[in-house]
């Protein structure tokens, strides 16, 4: 009985260790000056509810630093994609994130999409502007 007590925990800590490793993702919230680590956490979530959706397996995110976020040319170009996505010209900060992730499997359905089936893309950028009007981070645009 003890043995058979033994085999069951161990194969009980084996599963749980392999279901936990697949979910691993490796998250760089960085070192800024600027912005809070909610502020970036919540673009985080925001990324990964986007690649939840898309079918993609995010391995990382990161946030890109403050001297390559903030400046003034990603904010010129934040304001410049806002006419085009219903915003008036109202952002004065910038998030920039980079991302690795293994896009969805091939559904063999048919459909086109964008990603190259069961692929892994690396280093994927996503824009964040802080939104003036009502004070929120706004995914603005995302590739490479």
């Amino acid at each position: 009985m003890k043995k058979f007590f033994v085999a069951v925990l161990a194969f009980s800590i084996l599963i749980f260790s392999a279901s936990a490793q697949a979910k691993y993702i490796q998250v760089d919230y960085g070192d800024s000056k600027i912005f809070t680590r909610c502020e970036i956490a919540t673009c985080m979530e925001i990324i990964e509810k986007n690649l939840n959706e898309w079918g993609c397996t995010l391995k990382s995110v990161r946030y890109v630093g403050d001297e390559i976020s903030n400046t003034k040319e990603n904010i010129k170009y934040l304001n410049e994609l806002a006419e085009s996505r219903n915003f008036q010209k109202k952002f004065s900060k910038c998030l920039l994130f980079e991302t690795d992730f293994i896009s969805p499997p091939d559904p063999h359905d048919g459909k086109i999409t964008a990603w190259n089936y069961d692929s892994e893309y690396k280093n994927y950028g996503w824009y964040f502007g802080f939104y003036e009007v009502d004070g929120e981070w706004k995914l603005l645009t995302s590739g490479y």
